[in-house]
């Protein structure tokens, strides 16, 4: 008798956490929307059609954007009030994905604009160096870090690494300053599903 209560007693104690289980969307449920969050933001990400994901991102200071991305890996399209960004690719992107550690991705774009030149040929090089676990909470995702770099030209005008999961096809942070003294990683903490 006593051997049953104790077993009913840890059984009832496994219960709450049975039904608080961390809400951890993957590669099969990821279509169907998730939000990915921090302190100073929180992103709605859908898939889209082929290869494009939408992300609305809210910020801490009540201002919007959305986001059309290839893969969840590089910006086509960024909307708000205080951006009008859009990129067409002129390369093949349909060999890109998947990603694989080693491989690399040369993509030449035009930018989009009223105040872009239509003759400026712009590259995003890209080069998985690596694979490792990334943590949303009690989450955990493995990741590619990708460095990415952005030249005009003949002139690089940006470098930073993204550690993007090809699960969720989005970029859970982004490392500036990589392997420098001023390194820092932004990243987002916390994910769930979206709830329609």
């Amino acid at each position: 008798m006593m051997k049953s209560r104790l077993a009913s007693l840890f059984i009832a104690a496994l219960l709450p956490v049975a039904a608080h289980a961390a809400d951890c969307p993957s590669a099969d449920t990821a279509g169907k929307g998730f939000v990915l969050e921090n302190s100073d933001a929180r992103s709605e990400f859908r898939k889209a059609e082929g290869q494009i994901v939408k992300s609305v991102n809210h910020f801490s200071d009540s201002s919007q954007q959305t986001v059309f991305s290839f893969a969840g890996l590089f910006d086509l399209t960024r909307f708000s009030k205080r951006e009008q960004y859009a990129m067409h690719p002129l390369s093949d992107l349909s060999r890109i994905v998947p990603l694989k550690k080693g491989a690399r991705a040369n993509i030449a774009f035009v930018q989009l604009g009223p105040n872009e030149l239509a003759d400026t040929r712009w590259n995003l090089e890209l080069t998985v160096a690596g694979q490792e676990t990334f943590s949303l909470g009690e989450c955990k995702y493995k990741v590619l870090r990708i460095k990415q770099v952005t030249k005009k030209g003949n002139e690089q005008v940006d470098v930073l690494s993204v550690l993007y999961s090809p699960d969720l096809q989005a970029t859970l942070a982004k490392v500036y300053d990589e392997g420098t003294a001023n390194e820092s990683t932004v990243g987002y903490e916390r994910i769930h599903s979206l709830t329609q």
